[in-house]
């Protein structure tokens, strides 16, 4: 703006200069009229808008300079959880400010997810947010954004070790997967604990279960899994597994997975239903269901518990078809997911106040804890999840 307004200047006094000059060669000439002075006026009125709108378009240049424009990457839109994540995202976009999220469809898909990520760079994203579609791709996705030195924030499925470690400007946001699968087994122990008498079908003491698993090695599963044979044994609870097989997150391959173990063992032969997610334990809950179980006889129930605190799950509760579940949290993580996009781009260290959400900041990770949903908070945690999907 000083630019402008000293060549502003600079030209008026050459102006003056070459009039002078005119007037040592030329004839005298009468003052000027007024109707002279009023172009001079004119240019003087034209030069302060011009400043004026420099002034505004440079506030302006600043407020968008000021605004994060951040690349994210979802493993799959169609997926029921990530679905209502990105939802939840894109909600607390607006109410937050000062960022705008590019939201960008993996399609469960390596490739597709790196391509993606490239164009993403290539465009010049400020951070890139990766939810991947496996654990091993998250290391070429975190050297690509390291060659570009862009900062990468991982969220819902976690890198490996090695890579966390061999990047910067590398972090991870999510929840604890153990601390999810403790929870779970936890209510089918409480379940077990308190209704023995109907619970413990064939008398034998034992609790009899089946596991259902989401994509075999991918590191939330294994957690999981691990959590609730360890719960189960530090409980005390004597306990056999008949059969644990992947349904790969999906509902439709769980039901049938379900319908294959009542006709092997009876309905009344399986005594607990452990998911790795709430779209499986839905699957396990309708073939239930479809055999005249967990429709409101508590003799003829099979206590069945999942991971998520999805909407249909919250709403099977309620119904009386569905034990318990776990919310993973998805409003404060995708709070937090913003805030620490924000905050890297600004250079801020990552603390539990930038974060702004009840978390544990320990290094490069941020975890926001679940919520074991029951009883207690079931009316809550449903109210909560219905509005922020609307």
């Amino acid at each position: 703006m000083k630019k402008r307004l000293l060549s502003g200047i600079l030209a008026m006094a050459m102006a003056f200069s070459f009039t002078a000059c005119g007037a040592a060669d030329e004839t005298p000439q009468p003052p000027a009229s007024e109707t002279q002075e009023e172009p001079a006026a004119n240019a003087a009125e034209n030069e302060a808008e011009e400043i004026a709108a420099g002034e505004d378009a440079s506030a302006e240049g600043e407020g968008a300079a000021g605004s994060v424009n951040a690349t994210v990457i979802w493993r799959a839109f169609d997926d029921q959880f990530q679905s209502g994540f990105r939802i939840i995202m894109q909600n607390e976009e607006e109410k937050i400010g000062g960022i705008s999220l590019d939201m960008q469809d993996a399609a469960n898909d390596v490739s597709t997810a790196i391509s993606k990520l490239e164009a993403a760079l290539t465009k010049g994203t400020d951070v890139v947010a990766i939810c991947a579609p496996d654990r091993e791709s998250t290391e070429t996705m975190a050297q690509k954004c390291g060659e570009e030195g862009v900062p990468a924030v991982f969220f819902n499925m976690e890198p490996m070790e090695t890579t966390m470690e061999n990047y910067d400007n590398i972090l991870y946001v999510g929840a604890q997967a153990k601390e999810s699968g403790e929870m779970c087994a936890q209510a089918l122990i409480n379940y077990w604990n308190a209704n023995k008498e109907i619970a413990d079908k064939n008398g034998d003491g034992i609790l009899q279960l089946v596991v259902l698993q989401g994509e075999i090695g991918q590191q939330d599963v294994v957690l999981r899994t691990q959590a609730y044979e360890e719960t189960l044994s530090a409980q005390g609870i004597e306990y056999e597994i008949l059969a644990m097989d992947t349904a790969n997150w999906d509902q439709a391959q769980a039901l049938d997975k379900m319908n294959a173990w009542i006709t092997a063992y009876g309905i009344d032969g399986i005594e607990g239903v452990l998911c790795n997610n709430d779209s499986m334990a839905m699957g396990a809950v309708q073939a239930c269901i479809n055999n005249g179980y967990n429709s409101g006889d508590p003799e003829k129930f099979v206590p069945i518990v999942g991971i998520d605190a999805n909407i249909d799950a919250l709403e099977a509760m309620k119904a009386g078809s569905l034990l318990g579940t776990v919310l993973n949290d998805r409003m404060n993580q995708s709070d937090a997911i913003i805030n620490v996009i924000k905050a890297v781009k600004e250079g801020k260290e990552i603390t539990e106040d930038v974060v702004g959400v009840d978390c544990t900041v320990e290094g490069k990770y941020v975890w926001v804890p679940y919520v074991i949903v029951d009883g207690s908070n079931l009316d809550e945690t449903l109210e909560l999840m219905n509005s922020i999907s609307e």
